[in-house]
């Protein structure tokens, strides 16, 4: 906190609150999660040193808010052109943790505060000048979905297991003898490659199938 002349309590920074969301649903089990993020952005005003009479460390302050809005404005006109293949989003901190907000899969929502005061209005119409730029951005938002890998094991394992009652069922319909639909093991798995060999090297004739795994 420090104060000049446009501000007696002025934050000297920029200041971002970020809410992480997660949604599933309360009445059936299922994988899917539906997740966002919410991103509360409070941007320093760019402020004019021969206004504010900011000196020492406020003067290092302004310098810095003002030249991380400067990397903001190039941002948000890199992405209003359309021509434009490269948005410098590494050139600052602030720049690269709007990166989602700012062009990406959201909806961004900006509130522009000016003074109507005619002593102001050089700062006005700069901040009318980037809002402009802004509503040029456009987002496409869709929506995140992302499947809990604990959830969807426990689904696969009782499918498997169903479908195992399933053909087990099947053979006793059918009279058929209790078939293994394990997997085979390694030792069974030589054994099925030697015989084949043999086969293929016509030593044995036939090879018997007792199941199919």
């Amino acid at each position: 906190m420090a104060q000049h002349k446009l501000n007696a309590n002025s934050s000297r920074s920029h200041a971002i609150f970020t809410i992480h969301l997660e949604m599933r649903s309360r009445v059936e089990s299922t994988e899917k999660i539906v997740y966002s993020k919410i991103n509360l952005v409070d941007l320093a005003g760019s402020e004019r040193t021969k206004k504010t009479g900011s000196e020492g460390i406020t003067m290092i302050e302004a310098n810095y808010i003002n030249k991380s809005l400067s990397f903001l404005e190039q941002v948000v006109v890199a992405l209003s052109e359309k021509s434009r293949d490269h948005v410098p989003y590494r050139q600052s901190k602030l720049t690269y943790l709007l990166k989602d907000s700012i062009g990406g899969n959201s909806k961004t929502i900006m509130i522009a505060n000016v003074w109507p005061e005619p002593s102001y209005l050089e700062e006005t119409i700069s901040t009318l000048k980037f809002a402009s730029r802004m509503m040029k951005v456009s987002n496409e938002a869709t929506v995140n979905i992302h499947l809990d890998p604990q959830v969807l094991l426990k689904k696969y394992e009782k499918e498997i297991k169903e479908l195992k009652q399933e053909l087990a069922m099947h053979d006793t319909l059918a009279s058929r003898g209790r078939i293994n639909y394990e997997p085979y093991t390694p030792d069974e798995q030589y054994r099925q490659q030697v015989l084949a060999q043999k086969f293929l090297d016509q030593e044995i004739e036939d090879i018997d199938i007792e199941s199919l795994r």
